[in-house]
């Protein structure tokens, strides 16, 4: 009888396309803010751009990503008006009113095309972090660059990736080191 109970509860999850509990991602139900990200670019909107790619390789992976707007709502009513100098105090009660299991934080310090005298390429250079918005406590932090020169590019002239694409690239790569990091399934642990 027991096993034909399984059974059924199976064939039922199988038919309404319920997940397992095996199939249960860690990041279920727990809300990621992206914070405004420091240009420190030529480029006016650059922070804006990448803060953007990197809520897309969220959402990508299923996780819920907090509105942009209601970020700024928040960070305006606590009157944050600078996340690069961010207290923690304000850390925690920017999560408290966002109800963040995570907050992203980073900043934009190349995006654009470099020119030499031969070859114009694109290149990007960001750093993210990940903080806890529990005790304020950073979780993760990197900081890399895409771009330069390929090799069809510098031997045969041809054009290469976008600035865009660089940055998705750039973004993806580090969003996946980022996230394998095992201190982010022990917040508030």
């Amino acid at each position: 009888m027991k096993e034909k109970a399984i059974a059924l509860i199976c064939l039922i999850s199988v038919i309404t396309g319920c997940r397992s509990l095996g199939e249960i991602k860690p990041w279920e139900g727990k809300r990621i803010a992206v914070l405004p990200f420091e240009n420190l670019t030529q480029d006016p909107i650059a922070g804006e751009k990448v803060r953007r790619i990197v809520m897309a390789e969220l959402l990508k992976r299923n996780m819920e990503v907090i509105e942009p707007g209601e970020v700024t709502r928040i960070l305006n009513e606590l009157q944050i008006w600078d996340v690069s100098i961010i207290s923690e105090e304000d850390i925690k009660k920017l999560g408290k009113e966002l109800n963040a299991y995570l907050l992203i934080a980073g900043s934009v310090s190349a995006y654009g095309i470099k020119r030499t005298t031969e070859l114009s390429y694109p290149e990007v250079t960001v750093h993210i972090t990940l903080i806890s918005p529990e005790d304020a406590r950073i979780i993760g932090s990197q900081w890399s660059t895409e771009g330069g020169p390929t090799f069809f590019m510098s031997f045969f002239g041809t054009e290469g990736p976008t600035v865009n694409e660089r940055a998705k690239t750039l973004v993806r790569n580090m969003i996946n080191k980022l996230l394998s990091k095992e201190d982010l399934w022990k917040i508030g642990q």
